[in-house]
C-alpha cells in the first residue's frame, strides 16, 4: 500500500487492518502510520515467501533498489496472512458493535410510501 494507498489509510473504519506487500526496505513507515491512525498493520511473517524479480533500478539514478522492481509471493502463506487478518476484523468490539447496530436499524427503517397520482392531466393544469 503505497501512494494513495496512504489517503486511504486516513478514512478506515477503527477495525480495519491493512497489509503491506512489500516494505521497500523501510520497516517501520506503514507500521508507524497504522499505529497512528490505530488499525492493525501486517506483512510478511517470513521474508522468503516474497520473490523480486531482479535488483530493480532506479529511474533516474540506474543504482539498484528493491523499489523499483515487480514481486512475486507465496500465494498461501498471502491466503494464510489474509485469514488472519479477516479473524481479527470479525473479532473486533468495533466491529461487532456497529454490525449489529446496522442489521438492528434495517429492521427499523420505515419503506417508502409512493402516493399514486392520477397519470391523466388536462389543459387546464398547464
Amino acid at each position: 500500500m503505497h501512494g494513495a494507498g496512504l489517503t486511504h489509510l486516513l478514512f478506515l473504519p477503527d477495525w480495519a487492518t491493512i497489509f503491506e506487500i512489500h516494505n521497500c526496505e523501510d520497516r517501520d513507515c506503514y507500521l508507524d502510520l497504522a499505529r497512528l491512525r490505530g488499525v492493525k498493520y501486517f506483512t510478511w511473517e517470513n521474508d522468503a515467501k516474497v520473490y523480486p524479480q531482479d535488483e530493480g533500478k532506479h529511474p533516474t539514478l540506474g543504482t539498484p533498489h528493491k523499489k523499483f522492481t515487480n514481486y512475486a509471493f507465496d500465494k498461501y502463506e498471502f491466503a494464510r496472512i489474509v485469514r488472519k487478518m479477516v479473524k481479527y476484523v470479525k473479532e473486533h468490539p468495533a466491529y461487532r458493535s456497529a454490525k449489529r447496530m446496522k442489521y438492528s436499524t434495517m429492521n427499523s427503517i420505515p419503506t417508502l410510501q409512493v402516493e399514486q397520482r392520477d397519470t391523466k392531466t388536462s389543459k387546464d393544469e398547464f
